[in-house]
């Protein structure tokens, strides 16, 4: 179930940052003909971003990794490696996966189409700078470089 688990966190993280990227570029490119499709690719994201809050919260609670860390958190708060593991990266996501789901409402209620662009725009990137603060991007380098 873990390895079940890893991979679909790996994969909806590929997917947000893909779709994420997609919305910034229509956010910066199409203010005065931002249209329903494009209101439905910020919908996806935030949909895409929810699923990756499920398989995090899932693997918190089957991981070994984190289960270990858990039962010793005075000691693990010490070790900075764990404290992202356990409490930042969570806490980050779960400020993200809120971005999205307020940015996605603010896009919708909207009027305008340069108003739902500009909307879109500075919430994708305020969801995936989110992110992008925790992502284990050391791990991330090291498995393309080995």
């Amino acid at each position: 179930m873990h390895g079940v688990l890893i991979a679909l966190h790996n994969v909806l993280a590929w997917l947000v940052l893909g779709v994420g990227a997609l919305v910034i570029v229509k956010g910066a490119t199409r203010q005065a003909a931002w249209n329903a499709g494009d209101t439905s690719w910020v919908r996806r994201l935030t949909l895409l971003v929810h699923l990756q809050l499920v398989a995090g919260l899932a693997l918190w609670f089957v991981s070994p990794a984190v289960q270990a860390a858990r039962s010793a958190m005075g000691e693990s708060m010490k070790d900075s490696g764990l404290r992202r593991l356990l409490v930042e990266h969570p806490t980050l996501m779960l400020a993200a996966v809120i971005a999205a789901t307020i940015t996605s409402v603010r896009v919708r209620k909207a009027d305008g189409a340069a108003v739902k662009s500009r909307r879109a725009l500075v919430g994708t990137l305020i969801t995936l700078a989110l992110m992008a603060a925790v992502i284990p991007w050391a791990q991330l380098v090291a498995r393309w470089t080995a």
